[in-house]
């Protein structure tokens, strides 16, 4: 007598995937259309189990139902000296009804479902059971067709170099913050442009003596910058060497490293990735994701940013979140600046939560002030 597992494919992949790694079925059937083919091929290349005589139906067709409930008790029939999972996180709530009302009650099979949360409902005992599952970020990203392998940073992988560039870094920002965003923050094109392709350079601001001299890690040695600002006489001047010090210090990649160190004070932060870049997607102009980190059960998405100047980069971020990660994933917006309350009320209409490094946090530490927010925040269900 064989597991067989009977998947209603939609277009969330994870909850499909984590179901069949959870029960760890003998076969899998996945009952699928034309366009959710795509979630049925990547969750079979990510399982190492057989998958038997998967199924294309067509929600569309005229006779959809008739032919659904057939499939249905086609399989029930198949399998009827097996032990039957039927599991309807995904498909269509026709699908759903129809499979659940053939196989509920067969003295054989029993009828799941996975929520967000990854606790599996067991529709004939009429509970549900938390899944001890370990979150695979590469696999989860592989799922939804948006692999981030070598194109990311791990946090673990920085250094107490890096630290100290950090700290130089915020000093000589507090020194001169105008001038310290024109030369490091709001590149012109041609310096970007050298930035991403060439080895070192040197930029000086327009008609002054400032400038910024720096030289990327080599495996021979780390990387180097030297900042040198001006303000009501006074000259301030930084040198710093370290693996990621250019990343640090321009387009505000310093930030970004600073909120890391903030996320890996939580218990539940098990990985940290930063300068995340997904592959260009048609339906989304934004494919670069500042933090993603790995909370056990989900994964959340952090956008780092001094300030939120427009309400669009909301929107881009939601769709980020939705297209990279999935319905089940989270998202935060951190700031430097305060914000203002018509940011806040857009964050919380697309479910996304914020934090800003400004606030008092009612005087608790902003890592404590943290944690208190993201963790009941984590564990609720998506509804959008």
């Amino acid at each position: 007598m064989a597991l067989i597992h009977i998947a209603l494919v939609g277009g969330q992949p994870a909850p499909i995937y984590n179901s069949i790694t959870a029960l760890k079925p003998d076969y899998v059937v996945f009952i699928y259309s034309k366009e959710s083919k795509w979630v049925f091929e990547n969750v079979a290349k990510e399982i190492d189990i057989p998958f038997d005589g998967s199924i294309e139906l067509d929600p569309n067709d005229s006779k959809s139902a008739e032919i659904t409930l057939k499939c249905a008790k086609g399989l029930a029939e198949k399998y009827s000296q097996d032990t039957i999972i039927v599991d309807i996180s995904g498909g269509l709530k026709s699908w759903s009804h129809i499979f659940g009302i053939t196989f509920n009650g067969l003295p054989n099979s029993t009828v799941v479902y996975i929520d967000q949360n990854n606790v599996l409902w067991d529709y004939n005992k009429m509970s549900g059971t938390k899944l001890d599952l370990e979150l695979d970020m590469l696999t989860h990203f592989r799922l939804y067709g948006n692999s981030i392998e070598n194109n990311y940073k791990r946090f673990k992988d920085y250094t107490d170099s890096d630290n100290d560039a950090l700290t130089k870094i915020e000093e000589i920002r507090k020194f001169n913050y105008k001038d310290f965003n024109k030369l490091l923050t709001v590149l012109s094109k041609p310096n970007n442009n050298s930035l991403r392709y060439n080895k070192f350079d040197k930029f000086i601001l327009e008609d002054t003596n400032l400038d910024v001299e720096w030289e990327k890690t080599t495996p021979e040695k780390d990387g180097f910058v030297r900042i040198c600002l001006y303000k009501k006489g006074e000259i301030k001047e930084v040198q710093m060497e370290s693996p990621n010090v250019v990343d640090l210090a321009f387009n505000s990649g310093w930030f970004e490293y600073k909120v890391a160190k903030l996320f890996s004070s939580l218990d539940y932060a098990k990985e940290i990735y930063l300068n995340c870049k997904f592959p260009y997607r048609k339906d989304i102009d934004k494919n670069e994701v500042d933090i993603i980190i790995n909370t056990g059960d989900k994964i959340l998405f952090v956008e780092c940013k001094t300030q939120i100047t427009t309400p669009t980069d909301i929107d881009k971020f939601r769709s980020v979140i939705k297209t990279y990660g999935g319905m089940g994933s989270k998202g935060i917006f951190v700031t430097d600046s305060p914000m203002n309350d018509i940011i806040k009320k857009k964050c919380e209409e697309h479910e996304i939560s914020t934090f800003s490094l400004s606030d008092s946090h009612l005087g608790l530490s902003p890592e404590k002030a943290l944690d208190f927010l993201l963790r009941p925040r984590l564990s609720n269900i998506n509804i959008k």
